[in-house]
């Protein structure tokens, strides 16, 4: 055994543990790991793994041979440690060698820390009736005949309600093109609402071959984080102006499309349709508050190796996305005029509150005893599997197997969301 073993406790559920080795016991380790380094170095001269000690050394280099001494003598004695002091580690021991001579360590474990929940029992999310009336009905159904209007070019200004196309493209007050505002040949319907505010009521009293520039600024809420809120100077080009003409809503009209029995069961298939949407983003609604209540309700200390460890996760989440849409994180940071440190202070504060949730949704896991039977996670299973191509059917089930990470991932899921409609239902 080492020659001294010392446990400090620290805050924030931390423990810190140094350890000082024999020279015999170093000397032993060092000997271990020299020959298994050995192994891949090549020497001229020498068969692979056969070089005197002396070469093979000055080759791995002092720091590497240090490295992997450590990690041989630790082996076998962090489980014991754990063991022997009821140490309950939730990340690997950050490792760092204090003392070459005599050879000493620390060990720093990060514990599961302790939760309170404060009010959590009190939580309740009011749940707003879905109402769905005549004018949102009225609206889809205009959708619906638009799939079967005609256009018929004609020789006027565009006024609401006709179709015209357009060549467009916008600039930044620089006189520089914005990214992502240039088009040709789009169609679109004056007052369909379907261009950002503003910019079809601007094509109105155009005609064929006719131009025009306006300035707009984007909507706060824009689907692309670059243009939210700014001022783009637009100039567009009319190239042709059509009237439309849309069809009769009949019950035949209703019939031939598919869409129906009559125009009243069209109308209450939009009604039926269109609330259980509603139902749908209201249940979500629900269930963002609940989270953020829960969040609210939970106070930890949190240790600033889980935050750093939950930075990491979401530098990868970020990055991982950003790749998919074919740009890099560097990219992002210029577009979204966010420097480092902003970037980096908004990634801490994601980290304490995503890790903070999830210790509080833990919490009442456990104080409400919230459990999935072996008999719910077979069902479930066999549901989702049965949603697969029967030629993946054994894998998928193989995948979700007890015991796999995937088949606890999946029961803790199901473990949130019972929890998530108890809660719902108070």
């Amino acid at each position: 055994m080492p020659s001294s073993i010392e446990l400090k406790k620290l805050p924030s559920s931390r423990t810190e543990c140094a350890i000082t080795f024999t020279g015999e016991e170093r000397a032993k380790a060092e000997d271990a790991a020299l020959r298994r380094l050995g192994q891949s170095v090549r020497v001229p001269g020498f068969r692979e793994g056969k070089a005197p000690a002396n070469i093979i050394r000055e080759k791995i280099g002092a720091e590497s041979l240090l490295e992997e001494t450590v990690r041989a003598l630790l082996g076998e004695m962090l489980g014991k440690i754990i063991e022997e002091h009821h140490l309950h580690p939730i990340l690997p021991p950050r490792i760092s060698v204090t003392s070459a001579n005599p050879l000493s360590v620390s060990l720093l474990f990060v514990e599961k820390p302790e939760v309170t929940l404060k009010g959590a029992d009190r939580i309740k999310i009011e749940k707003k009736e879905v109402t769905i009336g005549e004018k949102e009905v009225d609206r889809m159904v205009a959708y619906l005949r638009q799939q079967d209007q005609t256009t018929k070019e004609i020789d006027r200004k565009a006024q609401k309600g006709d179709q015209v196309t357009i060549d467009f493209e916008g600039k930044d007050a620089d006189g520089k093109e914005v990214a992502g505002t240039k088009t040709k040949n789009y169609a679109v319907v004056i007052g369909s609402a379907t261009l950002l505010p503003g910019f079809e009521e601007a094509l109105t009293g155009l005609g064929k071959n006719e131009s025009k520039s306006f300035t707009l600024t984007f909507p706060a809420d824009y689907h692309a984080e670059h243009l939210r809120n700014k001022p783009v100077t637009f100039s567009a080009t009319v190239t042709k102006v059509e009237e439309v003409t849309l069809p009769e809503l009949t019950d035949a009209f209703v019939k031939e499309r598919g869409l129906g029995e009559s125009v009243a069961d069209l109308r209450t298939r939009i009604e039926t349709s269109l609330r259980s949407q509603e139902e749908s983003v209201e249940q979500g609604r629900r269930e963002q508050a609940l989270f953020e209540a829960i969040g609210k309700a939970t106070h930890v200390s949190l240790p600033d190796e889980l935050i750093e460890e939950e930075e990491h996760r979401l530098i990868s989440e970020r990055s991982e996305q950003l790749t998919r849409q074919g740009t890099t994180l560097e990219d992002w940071l210029k577009r979204t005029k966010k420097t480092p440190e902003d970037f980096r202070k908004d990634l801490r504060k994601q980290a304490q509150q995503r890790i903070t949730l999830r210790l509080g949704v833990e919490a009442l896991l456990e104080q409400r005893e919230t459990a999935v039977s072996d008999e719910e996670m077979q069902t479930l299973v066999r549901n989702m599997a049965e949603g697969t191509p029967e030629a993946d059917r054994s894998a998928f089930k193989k995948k979700f197997s007890p015991g796999t990470d995937d088949y606890e991932q999946l029961k803790w899921q199901r473990r949130v969301e019972k929890l998530t409609e108890q809660m719902l239902a108070a």
